[in-house]
């Protein structure tokens, strides 16, 4: 029943999202008070001004650089420890291989 009731909110949400955006694209704008504070496109955040755009474009280039750097260096990090764990995997397996040879192995008593 909650999962349900979860569900239909979500559509009811959706609805009203979509009825919201239809009347503002219908009314070309004018369905939400918008205070114009300033006239200047340098301060408006909706113009898109090339030097603008080139700062976005920037800091965009920026971010995902460092995401595939941050990507890389966690991928070689993985990469050297599951190495390691391997490695201590096989050295504590031929050392309790040789543990048990030896165990098995006992001296030849003179009778």
């Amino acid at each position: 029943m909650r999962r349900f009731t979860f569900f239909v909110v979500l559509i009811v949400v959706l609805l009203v999202g979509g009825g919201l955006t239809s009347l503002l694209i219908a009314s070309s704008g004018q369905v939400l008070p918008f205070l114009n504070q300033v006239n200047a496109p340098d301060a408006d955040p909706t113009t898109m001004l090339a030097c603008k755009a080139n700062q976005f474009f920037i800091f965009i280039a920026f971010i995902l650089f460092n995401l595939v750097g941050i990507a890389v260096t966690i991928g070689i990090l993985m990469w050297v420890i599951d190495w390691g764990l391997k490695r201590s995997k096989a050295d504590a397996g031929a050392a309790s291989r040789a543990t048990s040879v030896t165990a098995t192995e006992t001296p030849a008593q003179d009778s």
